[in-house]
């Protein structure tokens, strides 16, 4: 057997295989199986039939086309795995040559990971490195942090007399436009605080004056930047019935409501644990502020045609996360689309070139892994995989179900990709 490798482009290759007789010899028996799988023949249960009659039934010439299929099926994902090539879409096999007697050739044009050409990524690196800020917690921060946590677990009294402002009001209201019903705006028991509603700002002084269970008419008119095309800048009305009228009761910041919050001592102890949180986050997204500028740094410099089905992938992951997110706001994705007056393919040709510099900055990632010779070891890929696990199992019970080679693979990815940034962070 020969084989020749010819490169097409960046990303595409042609390799020719040329087999001789005993090559293929040893697939003639698995073929007249094979074969048999699909014949009728009185006397024979399918799958079962001689080789002798398969081959009076299909010829010699048959059962060689089905080795020579087998051949190139035994022998092309060796010659990928001898060759370190990684593919990235299904080949094109092409037979230019087929003679049972002598020599049979095949050509197969695949696809596959680019090599991305790398000038001087340490050096760029290195000066992205240097930008890096320090961070620090102000007062403010942590202040802010407290009001919040305060706030949300604030405890609410019912109040019998008329909603006055900075009241918070529960509300039920029913939206008409030309004396039509928009369900889809339609609000069950809806908390706002008087003064502060931005969505239909008429509610604020609507309501004020308005007691428990009373019904009101209040007329609106719709924004001129309104989420719905059709609305916008239309009059309306907002059919109000008032269900409660609230007053929020804020605890205050002591030694004993912290202690409720968890394992914290007193205020003091809170405080600190509070500022470790908050410079942690920061620190992290300083460190995502460089990793980004780091690959923004290297891309200047990159000139690639990048494989269409690579962009096409990261833009379809990405179509299903926006679905994703739709679903959790308890919408379709059709209605999602009718509302923002765009096709699926609008929002494609919109998000592809977020999806090419994905695509080549994963690229760029696996070239500097390939050229830094990085590793990742059995022990590291199993902890990170026992991470991802147990973050999962608090979302979804049935982590059993876990593809674990495919786990494996992203943990093993994720941990080189952690190793690069982390070489060319320290540079």
């Amino acid at each position: 057997m020969k084989s020749e490798q010819k490169q097409l482009s960046a990303s595409k290759i042609e390799i020719t295989f040329e087999f001789e007789k005993q090559d293929i010899d040893p697939f003639t028996k698995k073929a007249a199986e094979n074969l048999s799988t699909n014949m009728k023949i009185d006397g024979f249960r399918e799958g079962k039939i001689p080789e002798e009659i398969v081959k009076k039934t299909v010829g010699d010439i048959g059962i060689w086309d089905e080795a020579l299929r087998l051949t190139i099926q035994d022998q092309y994902p060796k010659y990928i795995e001898a060759n370190n090539i990684g593919i990235i879409d299904q080949p094109d096999v092409v037979i230019t040559k087929f003679d049972p007697q002598t020599t049979s050739e095949c050509k197969i044009t695949v696809e596959i990971i680019p090599s991305v050409p790398l000038k001087n990524y340490k050096e760029q690196a290195q000066k992205i490195a240097k930008t890096r800020k320090d961070v620090k917690v102000e007062d403010k921060e942590i202040e802010d942090t407290i009001k919040w946590i305060l706030e949300s677990r604030s405890s609410f009294t019912e109040l019998d007399r008329p909603a006055e402002e900075n009241d918070i009001v529960d509300v039920n209201y029913d939206v008409l436009v030309d004396d039509q019903t928009q369900e889809e705006l339609k609000a069950i028991n809806y908390k706002f605080i008087i003064s502060k509603e931005e969505t239909f700002p008429e509610l604020n002084q609507g309501v004020i004056g308005m007691k428990k269970n009373d019904i009101k008419d209040i007329p609106i008119v719709f924004k001129k930047d309104f989420y719905i095309e059709a609305l916008k800048g239309k009059n309306g009305v907002l059919k109000v019935t008032l269900n409660k009228i609230l007053k929020r009761q804020i605890p205050e910041l002591t030694d004993e409501f912290v202690k409720s919050l968890g394992k914290f001592e007193n205020v003091d102890a809170f405080k600190k644990n509070l500022n470790d949180g908050i410079l942690q986050e920061k620190q992290m997204q300083e460190e995502d502020r460089i990793k980004v500028a780091i690959l923004d740094e290297i891309q200047k410099d990159v000139s690639l045609e990048l494989p269409e089905v690579l962009i096409k992938r990261e833009t379809d992951r990405m179509i299903d996360e926006i679905k994703h997110q739709i679903s959790h706001m308890n919408m379709e994705f059709d209605a999602y689309l009718n509302q923002i007056k765009k096709t699926e393919e609008d929002i494609r040709k919109d998000i592809r070139g977020d999806a090419e510099k994905k695509v080549l900055n994963a690229l760029i990632l696996r070239e500097i892994i390939k050229l830094e010779k990085i590793t990742v070891s059995p022990e590291e890929i199993h902890e990170k995989s026992q991470q991802i696990i147990n973050d999962l199992s608090y979302q979804n019970p049935n982590v059993k179900d876990i593809d674990m080679e495919t786990l494996n693979g992203y943990s093993e990815e994720i941990i080189k990709n952690e190793k690069v940034f982390k070489l060319l962070m320290s540079l």
